[in-house]
């Protein structure tokens, strides 16, 4: 189950929040994220990849996620990771290098791995969007990742 919702924020702003079950424990879905070998293997929307990921698991370390499309453009996020909390939560800054109407847009995503009876629940915090168009980009992005994440979870 995966839910979208728009908030805005007192800067009007505009956020996105994305929930999501997985039948994984918390530590195998905190490592899918924090590991650069994993990210390799799964990060990115539905049909694209990132093979070249870099991921620096540290609080200050830098990461670059070039994800590469079906057509073989391809898109980077980067940034820095602001918050570290093994299998708690992960918080980085993220910014495009090229995307229409974002590029260089700083924007901050926080992730929360909560544990549950079945596995995980992980909550999805992104912010500062430069517009609701872009958050809803964003949105559908994000969801194609949590369902490759899935998908790596359960290969």
């Amino acid at each position: 189950m995966s839910d979208a919702l728009g908030v805005e924020t007192e800067s009007d702003a505009p956020e996105l929040i994305l929930e999501r079950e997985f039948a994984h424990p918390v530590e195998a879905v905190f490592k899918a994220w924090t590991d650069q070998a994993a990210l390799c293997k799964w990060m990115g929307p539905t049909n694209f990849g990132a093979p070249d990921a870099e991921f620096d698991p540290r609080v200050g370390g830098a990461y670059a996620i070039p994800m590469v499309s079906p057509e073989g453009n391809t898109h980077t996020a980067r940034g820095v990771i602001k918050e570290l909390v093994p299998n708690k939560r992960l918080a980085i800054t993220w910014a495009w290098d090229q995307e229409d109407g974002s590029a260089g847009q700083q924007m901050e995503v926080a992730i929360d791995f909560l544990p549950t009876k079945a596995g995980t629940r992980l909550v999805l915090h992104h912010t500062n969007f430069v517009d609701e168009n872009a958050r809803d980009m964003h949105g559908q992005g994000w969801g194609g990742c949590l369902d490759s994440l899935e998908a790596y979870l359960g290969a």
